[in-house]
């Protein structure tokens, strides 16, 4: 399993390889469609991984990040610009079987 933080060490040399083996890693976010859109991906996103904040390429915003803050098997918080606003940050929550349970916004 790769760790989504791994992301910020990976040397500007070594991304086109790094990228197509993270790909392959059904927790690493790779656009619409990805283990964190459905609530069993979320679930065992929660499950799998440690508690802490993990920072992964944001697909439709290239340049920055979503953010997943997670306490393992407790739930999960998803921190990511607004398709609507992107001058907002959309943080959703979600409990341990990946499920919304809240929305927020806060200033990009």
């Amino acid at each position: 399993m790769i760790d989504p933080s791994e992301v910020d060490r990976v040397p500007d040399e070594e991304w086109d390889e790094f990228r197509d083996r993270a790909v392959k890693d059904e927790l690493f976010y790779n656009g619409p469609g990805d283990l964190l859109d459905t609530p069993e991906g979320r679930e065992k996103f929660c499950r799998l991984n440690v508690s802490g904040a993990f920072r992964k390429p944001d697909p439709a915003f290239p340049g920055y990040h979503i953010w997943v803050f997670n306490n393992q098997g407790q739930g999960l918080v998803i921190k990511k610009r607004s398709k609507a606003d992107p001058a907002l940050m959309v943080n959703t929550e979600y409990d341990a079987a990946g499920i919304e349970m809240s929305k927020s916004y806060e200033p990009a």
